[in-house]
């Protein structure tokens, strides 16, 4: 949980220490009244909460272009069509809060011997830079966090941000399988209370989830490296890599959007895409369970219906307190079980030769997609009666010999919803409305993409402006493919 006295004392502790950023955001004397230390006790709260909510500013638009939300507004609603987007709020929050304190706890940490903190810091750089780069494309890394020595710091290339992540991943575990640390995490830890196994099976999680976003580039020898980092993460919902939030602190979709909901002020609500696989229309007569725990029809007694993109209109859903990722206390789910075991099925059925009009699999992929459906039902709370009656559906059980790349991926589209990650699985797979039915063009769609999806986010104004010539290197249109993406 996070107590609200420890969530404000350590933000506050947060913003005393020297922002010298991954760009020129700050350009300022060092002060000499100004704290240049904080414990890394105080440290590691405050950036697990401030990836929480990167992880929130990301959703709330990756959400958009994997069709599991809609947008209302004109905000949003620019995104949704794929016009000039940027999610300034994003970058800000990942690189002057998140990797930057974090680059300066790794460092701390080390220099102390509290080894634990430092593999717990790496993890969470990691995580960070995946948002980042699986977003933007090429980022500031190796040259970031210099402050007035580098305001201009050069962009590395996206293939090069991998290597970092699998790098700091690495140098995590070393770190965390450590038998000593000065300094122990305890309750500061807001994701695993100091469980130091759990943030080794979360590391080996996130280096499954970046190598099955390399099978376009690799082939079956990404999904047979998936697959070995999968067999060393989470193996319950007991494990996910979650941040747990309360009736004082409250989950960003909550205070963001569920509330704002209740008094008329309409952002986003759940797209017709996501709504249609799930409400019997796309799958004819299969009634997903999971509906009244993902949207709320508020007093509407008819099907469950979600908006189009694009244009806002058809649907009688929203997000709000009562659905389950907007609860006050809802945790906010980074990184999952229920992801596990479909990368599991995706790195199987691709190991095994399958391919994304092949139908038929091995045993062991089939009963990973069925352990995945069941892992995400048990986790938003579904009735086992319900959960037993849809995994018995002729739809679902479709047995070995006839599953497909498209149900696994339906069922991981559902399972990630609101998660940045659902944009990448969207992205390599092409937008196929193969893979995913229903998935077209929104409307209204941006005239200047050509009737192409958008594949990547513009860079924030405040760092073309500041950092302009390397920029320019890098910049990109926002149907361009990333590197992992054929």
């Amino acid at each position: 949980m996070l107590p609200i006295t420890r969530k404000y004392i350590a933000i506050g502790l947060m913003s005393l220490l020297p922002l010298g950023g991954c760009d020129s955001f700050l350009n300022v004397n060092d002060d000499p009244n100004r704290a240049t230390a904080v414990s890394s006790d105080a440290l590691l709260s405050p950036i697990i909460v401030s990836t929480a909510d990167a992880h929130y500013f990301l959703g709330l638009y990756t959400s958009l272009f994997a069709q599991q939300l809609a947008a209302y507004t004109s905000g949003p609603q620019i995104a949704d069509r794929h016009i000039d987007v940027r999610v300034n709020s994003a970058w800000n929050t990942i690189y002057l809060n998140n990797l930057n304190n974090a680059n300066f706890l790794v460092n701390q940490a080390t220099s102390e011997g509290s080894l634990h903190y430092a593999g717990i810091a790496k993890i969470l750089q990691a995580l960070n830079l995946g948002m980042l780069t699986d977003t933007w494309g090429d980022v500031p890394f190796s040259q970031a966090f210099q402050g007035p020595a580098d305001l201009t710091p050069a962009f590395d290339s996206q293939e090069q941000i991998y290597a970092t992540i699998n790098r700091l991943l690495d140098e995590a575990l070393a770190n965390l399988q450590q038998p000593e640390s000065k300094v122990r995490p305890t309750a500061d830890d807001l994701i695993y209370n100091g469980n130091i196994p759990n943030w080794i099976k979360a590391a080996n999680a996130l280096k499954a989830r970046y190598a099955i976003h390399l099978v376009e580039k690799q082939g079956a020898a990404a999904a047979t490296t998936a697959l070995g980092f999968v067999a060393k993460a989470f193996t319950s919902n007991a494990d996910d890599m979650q941040v747990t939030f309360n009736d004082k602190n409250l989950n960003p979709w909550n205070r963001n959007i569920a509330i704002g909901t209740t008094t008329g002020n309409f952002i986003v609500s759940p797209s017709a895409t996501l709504i249609n696989l799930m409400n019997g229309n796309t799958y004819a007569g299969l009634v997903d369970p999971r509906l009244p725990f993902m949207a709320d029809r508020g007093t509407s007694t008819g099907p469950y219906a979600g908006n189009r993109n694009g244009e806002g209109l058809g649907g009688n859903t929203n997000i709000t307190a009562k659905t389950f990722y907007a609860k006050p206390a809802s945790p906010m789910l980074m990184v999952t079980y229920s992801e596990m075991k479909f990368i599991e099925a995706e790195a199987r059925f691709i190991a095994n030769g399958g391919t994304r009009t092949s139908t038929g699999s091995t045993p062991e992929a089939y009963a990973a997609y069925l352990a995945g459906i069941r892992a995400h039902m048990e986790k938003l709370g579904v009735a086992a009666g319900d959960i037993t009656a849809y995994l018995a559906n002729p739809q679902v059980a479709v047995g070995a010999a006839n599953l497909t790349l498209g149900l696994i991926m339906k069922e991981k589209l559902i399972a990630l919803y609101l998660n940045p990650e659902a944009w990448v699985d969207v992205r390599r797979y092409d937008y196929s409305p193969q893979i995913y039915p229903g998935m077209a063009l929104p409307v209204n769609h941006n005239p200047a993409l050509g009737g192409q999806f958008i594949r990547r986010v513009l860079y924030p104004e405040t760092e073309v402006a500041r950092n302009s010539d390397e920029v320019a290197k890098v910049a990109k249109g926002l149907a361009e493919k990333m590197w992992w993406d054929l």
